[in-house]
């Protein structure tokens, strides 16, 4: 049986996300699966069976980009916190001993890298966002990851376009969930980092639409939100795990970014005619997407979940790995 470690980044509860459907592909196709990570998605791995209270993987905290947070808040708070997190890391690898490592966290790709065991990096973001320093930080990033570990796996809305080499373009990743949802109009989801849905929800009852929002006081937090996008007539979130949610489930999405990595996704998408999604910028350019959206003629997203296509990547490999060892004997 492979063993597969899986380590979730902790900023924000979309990298947990983005690798629970991972490891339940895993799981289905006979692997261990170890899952861990902690931060704001460390209940949503619980919820589907996964984390432990061995390991305590340390929150690093966000900071804006202007340089006196970037010095003063990293000094003081990113990196001690990142060093913890480093610390952790190492625990987690040398006591479950992987044969397989995913992860998007920074830290266990540093304590695979030094204890030399070849990692997959899953990532929601490439070089080409960006401008300046943060694109020569992602492409530095980009060269680590490939130089001590294996291949990139880019998760996104375009994977028909072809990447550099040792980088996968994969399919949204989206959790699988059960349960039977009556059909309803809009599902708003803030994510982590959300503002001003509160004010979005009122004008859009205004007009007459069953509206519901993730994380308000009516809300019970559930291991899977696939039940709920897939009832929704459309859904309007910020960020990257919310966005694949939706579309895997066939639901049209309007990208209502927040964040400044969410902006560069959504700039990303205005730059493609991808059908079933639109990116909007103000509360009005929501509520007209949305009116657009409900109408019977518009077109819904037609994705696969990339999980399946990094299962069948890894373990591909895992045995020809395998196999070229008893080869060798």
């Amino acid at each position: 049986m492979t063993k597969v470690c899986i380590v979730h980044w902790c900023q924000g509860a979309g990298h947990a996300a983005r690798s629970i459907p991972v490891a339940q592909e895993l799981e289905e196709r006979g692997c261990d699966v170890s899952l861990e990570g902690g931060g704001p998605g460390q209940i949503f791995t619980e919820m589907n069976g996964y984390g432990s209270s061995t390991y305590e993987f340390e929150q690093v905290p966000v900071i804006d980009k202007s340089l006196r947070s970037v010095i003063v808040r990293g000094l003081a708070e990113v990196l001690p916190s990142a060093l913890k997190r480093l610390r952790t890391s190492f625990q987690f690898l040398r006591d479950e001993e992987p044969d397989l490592i995913i992860t998007d966290d920074h830290t266990t790709i540093i304590a695979a890298s030094l204890m030399r065991k070849k990692f997959y990096t899953v990532n929601h973001v490439r070089p080409d966002f960006f401008d300046g320093l943060e694109k020569l930080a992602a492409d530095l990033f980009d060269g680590f990851s490939t130089l001590a570990g294996n291949e990139i796996f880019f998760t996104c809305l375009w994977s028909h376009e072809e990447g550099k080499n040792s980088v996968e373009y994969v399919n949204p990743l989206a959790q699988q969930g059960e349960g039977d949802v009556e059909p309803y109009d809009v599902l708003l989801i803030p994510g982590s980092f959300g503002s001003g849905f509160s004010e979005l929800r009122d004008r859009l009852e205004k007009k007459n639409l069953d509206v519901r929002t993730v994380g308000d006081d009516d809300w019970e937090t559930k291991p899977s939100m696939s039940p709920y996008t897939e009832a929704a007539g459309c859904v309007v979130c910020t960020g990257f795990s919310s966005i694949a949610d939706s579309v895997v489930a066939n639901t049209p999405c309007v990208v209502y970014p927040n964040l400044h990595m969410q902006e560069k996704l959504a700039q990303q998408i205005d730059r493609r005619n991808i059908s079933g999604i639109e990116t909007a910028y103000s509360e009005q350019e929501v509520i007209d997407s949305v009116t657009s959206m409900l109408k019977s003629s518009y077109d819904t997203p037609q994705f696969s979940n990339g999980a399946n296509e990094i299962a069948d990547y890894v373990l591909d490999h895992e045995e020809h790995r395998l196999n070229a060892g008893e080869d060798a004997q």
